[in-house]
């Protein structure tokens, strides 16, 4: 387990990333002591950070941000009052789960989500690479869970140049 002099720099963090076999990038970040971005690839990838808040200097966070495609919010807009609530109400069982929290943007039932944010916090005194890996695992898989229901409901967005799936953002947008 790691200390809080241990999170004073994102060492220990980058050392964890590049085991799990991603690549780590500093990211400027006047909020947070150190800000880390890296990509989990799959199908889709997500663009995902880590910080140790200045708020929190015993923790880390792991964060995802995103944001719905044009063609999802135009198709949220089509929908009538009904399945509008019913969408929100998915969203939120999907987000509703342990080990993540979540922030919507928007205004509930009435518009699209303007953008979303699934994150974990861990500090330092259960912060090993094994709960690390566990953490991240749960911010990957409700963000996957999030793309399924968008695309179920409001329809897959067409893909960007390289194939990249465009309901995905970075955390510090």
């Amino acid at each position: 387990m790691l200390t809080k002099t241990d999170l004073a720099t994102s060492t220990f963090i980058e050392g964890w990333l590049r085991d799990l076999s991603l690549t780590p990038t500093q990211r400027p970040d006047g909020l947070n002591t150190w800000n880390v971005e890296f990509t989990v690839t799959g199908t889709p990838s997500f663009i995902m950070n880590v910080v140790n808040p200045k708020s929190f200097p015993r923790a880390i966070m792991l964060i995802c941000g995103m944001t719905p495609a044009p063609a999802q919010v135009a198709a949220f807009q089509r929908l009538d009052q009904a399945h509008r609530l019913e969408f929100w109400k998915d969203l939120r069982a999907v987000l509703n789960r342990e080990y993540v929290e979540f922030h919507l943007e928007g205004i509930a039932v009435v518009e699209c989500p303007k953008a979303l944010r699934v994150t974990a916090m861990r500090f330092d005194d259960g912060l090993t690479l094994d709960s690390f890996a566990r953490s991240l695992s749960s911010v990957c898989k409700t963000c996957s869970d999030i793309v399924v229901l968008f695309s179920e409901r409001l329809g897959e967005p067409a893909p960007q140049a390289g194939g990249e799936f465009e309901f995905k953002k970075s955390a510090t947008q």
